[in-house]
């Protein structure tokens, strides 16, 4: 293996112990990953040898205490690796490529590496500054040499003394993710296959909660229930939308959000059970039908929908059924208890239901489905891409529409071979 010395920007990166009372928290630390791409982008000219090359495969680095600190990239030119870039992700941290190197390998490769030679399988990798790595195993710290430490309480860099500075740099920053077209995933491959119905809403639900139960809370009322709608109304609401185009308002938007909320039995606190998502979408026509005829709602429903719920199919065959519903301009949804949101650099932790809206697939095999997260903006971006498999536990609700009157949907585009 070739591998030149790692080059550090203008930056000592030293580790002090501790635990830090002084920090000001403005914001959630952690930058999201769009900020960091574009960051990534914008500062990649400063090495020449990175001339005609792209930052692909963010992977997130942690502190040894658990916080998200950079996100190392992947430095691809003509499809072979010549090196990686740390960039930072930590608003307590300036906003800059924190590390650079070149060769064939990356930290994180090293630390793939020692991760097999231990026999750890549920880690995430460390950065403790300065060239330094490791791996974060349950309660402990691994070294790059194999030595292992109790994991700290908190750790900080040097740099987090100026963390109000820092936290100003980062505002300004953030700007451009607003005019920089947005970064793809780029693995070390091309598309082959693409496809994305256009048309489908990418929705979350804005009114409150704390309404009594005798209130009028149908539209941005407040709720009888929690500030959560619930993820399953909102994912279903946007298919609703998808196919009724007069149902495209913010007043709609919450009024069907606030319907499928009470047809799918939602809790107050937004949880909805697996197997009441179908039957409560299922039921949307005749009760909307209702409300169009007594008054509630001013513009009738126009499509009815039948329900196929598959309880955690394989990964493959669920990308296989799902290619096919997409390419045939069906969205519908998808639960999962654990996923990896590519774009926003975020893992789902919890049950959460999502509407699938397109696909892509690369000349590597590697395989991709988009969803609408139904997330806040704080949260997760609101379109995002999920490498197939890396969930844990993924359901598909598969949905037939039967549209009596009115518009068709919107079209989808067309599926691109390339």
């Amino acid at each position: 293996m070739n591998w030149k010395a790692p080059v550090v920007l203008l930056i000592g990166l030293f580790l002090l112990g501790g635990v830090v009372t002084a920090v000001p928290f403005d914001k959630p630390e952690a930058v999201p990953l769009a900020t960091v791409k574009a960051l990534a982008l914008r500062e990649l000219h400063k090495f020449p040898e990175f001339n005609r090359a792209i930052p692909t495969n963010p992977t997130p680095l942690y502190f040894p205490d658990g916080r998200l600190v950079a996100y190392e990239f992947r430095i691809v030119k003509n499809g072979k690796t010549i090196g990686y870039i740390i960039v930072s992700a930590n608003r307590n941290l300036p906003p800059a490529i924190l590390e650079a190197g070149f060769g064939e390998k990356t930290p994180s490769d090293l630390m793939k590496e020692l991760a097999v030679r231990k026999g750890a399988k549920n880690y995430r990798f460390a950065y403790l500054g300065g060239l330094s790595y490791g791996l974060l195993i349950g309660d402990k710290l691994m070294d790059i040499k194999g030595r292992e430490y109790k994991k700290p309480s908190r750790y900080t860099l040097s740099l987090e003394v100026e963390a109000t500075k820092n936290q100003k740099e980062w505002k300004s920053i953030e700007s451009i993710v607003l005019t920089t077209p947005k970064y793809p995933i780029t693995p070390l491959a091309t598309i082959t296959s693409e496809k994305i119905i256009y048309g489908v809403p990418a929705w979350t639900d804005t009114d409150p909660g704390g309404a009594s139960d005798t209130d009028s809370n149908l539209g941005p009322a407040p709720d009888p229930w929690g500030d959560n709608d619930g993820c399953a109304p909102i994912a279903g609401s946007m298919v609703v939308g998808y196919y009724e185009p007069q149902y495209r308002t913010d007043w709609y938007r919450e009024a069907i959000i606030d319907i499928l909320h009470d047809l799918m039995h939602t809790d107050y606190y937004g949880n909805t059970a697996p197997d009441d998502i179908g039957p409560g979408l299922e039921a949307f026509y005749q009760d909307a039908i209702r409300r169009y005829w007594e008054g509630e709602l001013a513009d009738p429903p126009h499509c009815s929908y039948q329900v196929y719920w598959y309880e955690n199919p394989d990964p493959s065959w669920l990308f296989g059924k799902l290619k096919y519903e997409v390419d045939n301009n069906r969205p519908g949804l998808f639960r999962t208890f654990q996923a990896y949101l590519e774009e926003s650099g975020k893992w789902i932790t919890w049950p959460h239901v999502m509407s699938f809206t397109g696909y892509r697939i690369y000349s590597n095999g590697y395989e991709y489905l988009q969803v609408h997260t139904g997330a806040r903006n704080y949260e997760a971006l609101s379109v995002d891409w999920i490498l197939v498999g890396n969930w844990q536990n993924a359901d598909l609700y598969v949905i037939y529409p039967t549209c009596i009157s009115g518009p068709e949907p919107l079209s989808g585009g067309d599926t691109v071979e390339r």
